[in-house]
């Protein structure tokens, strides 16, 4: 029985949970590391799993991840746009209320500033409620509503308000009373500045990092044994461990758990998160966009997001042509089929960006990933909070994402599987655990 400490994932939570835990061991379910962070290469293009930028404050992190990238590409202004009904409106769409048609405008406008007046100062009880008290019923209604039902794919009131801060903008009447009128200079989007690797997708900023990480692949989790402290994998190999770090997704990781009592399995089955397959394209079309990504809000398209991979580097990957990613979500209870997303999404791109498919479609392949987002709704604070009291009093230390079931940016993965390591080992240091 060799004991120690067991990482379950070779993402960014569980690099940094082994980067802090030298003699740990990393069990990965793919063949190779990276977890969300991985990218993809097609042709000479690296494709993100969705649109990833680092757009972090963590000095330490961002010194890190550039050090080993070597050439990072530093943005200063990001530029984004967002595509509605024929429309191409610079984000935040409330900033630049004078791209809409006139009636929309004055509509937009009226609504926000009353919504603004009419606010009683307190809390909203859910994202619907967060967007009229701050955008107004227009753009409520005609663009946060639609973004939601193809992004989130719940009802805006089922979303519940602690994912808000840091990813949208609360309103600034001013600004945007300005905007209505003239063209202002941009300085409040959430991602203003960001750095990028000029060559091999957003992986690149960790790749060097899990050169020196003991790590097993195509190793899949069948059974987690608390009492035992043993894990079981598919391949019929068995780790006995002192101590668990788990990045797997806490619905998964209670499925494969021994004597989970009721409540806990019942905690989990709550628990909600998006799919997402990335339609990656080479289109023989130079430049077919200057923007950085674009949202997208049209009912009609499958796409969300359509991010430009070249646009984020700063070089040409793609000699004469565009690379582009389309993300097409669905809930994590509908089903995928894969092809004829890919079919749908390349002929509406093709519409929109006014390129022929048939003609100008150099390559396209999707990747689907599973676990996109996790859906933050009414239930979730509550049902992750049992789980995880119930998992530490095992020895479990559940990190990242999926393992907290929270919104994390990249850095803040890594620095929840670094906390875990620290927690292990201050109780090694003070005897509550046996050596390792």
């Amino acid at each position: 029985m060799m004991g120690g400490v067991v990482i379950l994932g070779a993402g960014l939570s569980g690099l940094g949970a082994a980067m802090s835990l030298p003699g740990s061991r990393v069990f990965e379910a793919n063949s190779h590391p990276g977890g969300h962070a991985y990218s993809y290469r097609m042709g000479n293009t690296s494709f993100d799993q969705g649109a990833h930028i680092c757009h972090s404050k963590d000095r330490p992190f961002l010194d890190l991840i550039r050090a080993l990238s070597e050439d990072a590409n530093q943005i200063a202004s990001s530029r984004v746009a967002n595509a509605w009904h024929g429309h191409w409106i610079t984000y935040p769409v409330q900033n630049h209320l004078h791209e809409l048609p006139l009636e929309h405008r004055q509509s937009a406008l009226t609504d926000l500033v009353m919504a603004q007046l009419e606010s009683t100062g307190e809390d909203a009880s859910d994202y619907l409620g967060w967007c009229l008290q701050q955008y107004g019923e227009f753009l409520t209604e005609r663009f946060y509503a639609e973004y939601t039902a193809k992004y989130w794919r719940v009802p805006m009131e089922d979303l519940a308000t602690d994912w808000v801060s840091g990813r949208l903008l609360p309103s600034l009447v001013p600004r945007i009373i300005a905007g209505a009128f003239s063209a202002q200079q941009e300085e409040q989007p959430a991602f203003a500045s960001f750095h990028y690797p000029r060559r091999g997708g957003f992986y690149a900023f960790v790749e060097p990092l899990f050169a020196d990480i003991d790590i097993t692949y195509d190793e899949r989790v069948c059974e987690v044994d608390a009492d035992r402290k043993a894990v079981s994998f598919e391949s019929g190999r068995r780790e006995h461990y002192d101590e668990l770090v788990t990045s797997l997704p806490l619905p998964d990781l209670l499925r494969r758990m021994k004597d989970v009592p009721g409540d806990i399995a019942e905690a989990g089955a709550r628990l909600r998160h998006t799919q997402l397959v990335c339609v990656n394209m080479i289109v023989e079309r130079p430049e077919l966009t200057k923007n950085h990504w674009f949202y997208i809000y049209d009912d009609d398209i499958d796409a969300a997001r359509v991010s430009l991979p070249d646009n984020l580097s700063g070089t040409s990957s793609a000699a004469g042509a565009t690379a582009l990613q389309a993300e097409v979500f669905r809930r994590w209870d509908e089903p995928v089929n894969v092809d004829k997303i890919v079919e749908r999404t390349v002929s509406q791109i093709g519409r929109l960006l006014d390129f022929s498919p048939g003609s100008e479609l150099r390559q396209v392949e999707p990747v689907h990933v599973p676990h996109a987002y996790i859906v933050s709704d009414h239930d979730r604070g509550r049902s992750v909070d049992v789980i995880l009291r119930w998992l530490e009093a095992r020895d479990i230390a559940s990190v990242g994402q999926f393992g907290t079931w929270e919104f994390l940016w990249s850095d803040r993965a890594f620095r929840s599987g670094e906390r875990a390591a620290n927690r292990i080992g201050n109780l090694h240091e003070s005897g509550a655990l046996g050596d390792a």
